[in-house]
């Protein structure tokens, strides 16, 4: 499947400080942004993660982009769905690549035990609806050595010993993610659901976690309607928001 507007309007940028903030910008100055619209940097100065967690990423080595969406077809309750499709797409593409690709809760993605991807999602709301959308994301594809601070990071290139055209590379992109977006706009979140649960990171496999400042085994049996990661441990289930817990690796 071709996209027919992901990517179709791209914004290139050599610097930036984050393609998230640059494009909130442009929508808080009233510019025109096309749904679908990719607003990709060579370098991001001040790149984010997760929760202000800083991205690593060499100038021109991986692909650094934000797209822009209007997803006024998603109610507020249930806007963990759009991370869960994103995720999927992401794996999609690597999918292509290599093996073992999955989904570390809520949207980081993983080969093996490394992260070869981040997403960081930024919705504004209009009543009990999602408004306008801007999904950052970043996939180390080219880039060879990172530094201690980027923990279990690796690249598509380590993982296989090629080289890849970026251009390439975010055409691809674009249809996995546009395809997964049209797929929450006419089927059922159950599905999508379930097979986000597929692919997650440790389902269902007793691992370890910190919570509370304290190490302890539990198991992940699943995610609630919010999003919150369910954990089995001490016989109960208990349910976590992002940062409420720690993976230990």
């Amino acid at each position: 499947m071709k996209a027919l507007y992901t990517g179709k309007n791209i914004i290139h940028l050599k610097e930036v400080h984050s393609t998230n903030r640059y494009t909130a910008e442009m929508l808080s100055n009233s510019a025109p942004i096309a749904e679908g619209s990719v607003i990709m940097a060579d370098f991001q100065t001040a790149g984010k993660g997760q929760s202000g967690a800083i991205w690593e990423s060499m100038p021109k080595e991986n692909l650094l982009l934000s797209v822009y969406y209007r997803p006024h077809f998603i109610k507020i309750a249930d806007q963990f769905i759009l991370s869960i499709a994103i995720s999927l797409a992401i794996c999609d593409l690597f999918k292509k690549y290599v093996e073992n690709v999955t989904i570390k809760w809520p949207n980081d993605i993983y080969v093996g035990d490394q992260k070869i991807a981040g997403i960081l999602i930024e919705n504004s709301i209009q009543q009990d609806v999602i408004k306008n959308s801007i999904i950052g994301i970043g996939l180390n594809i080219n880039q060879k050595t990172f530094s201690a601070h980027a923990k279990n990071a690796c690249s598509l290139s380590q993982l296989t010993g090629l080289e890849y055209d970026l251009q390439q590379m975010l055409q691809i992109l674009c249809e996995c993610i546009e395809e997964r977006y049209e797929c929450i706009k006419t089927e059922s979140y159950h599905s999508i659901r379930l097979e986000y649960l597929a692919q997650l990171y440790r389902f269902q496999h007793p691992s370890k976690f910190m919570i509370n400042d304290r190490i302890r085994t539990a198991t992940i049996v699943g995610i609630d309607e919010f999003g919150r990661l369910a954990l089995a441990f001490d016989g109960s289930i208990h349910y976590f928001n992002n940062k409420e817990i720690t993976f230990i690796i």
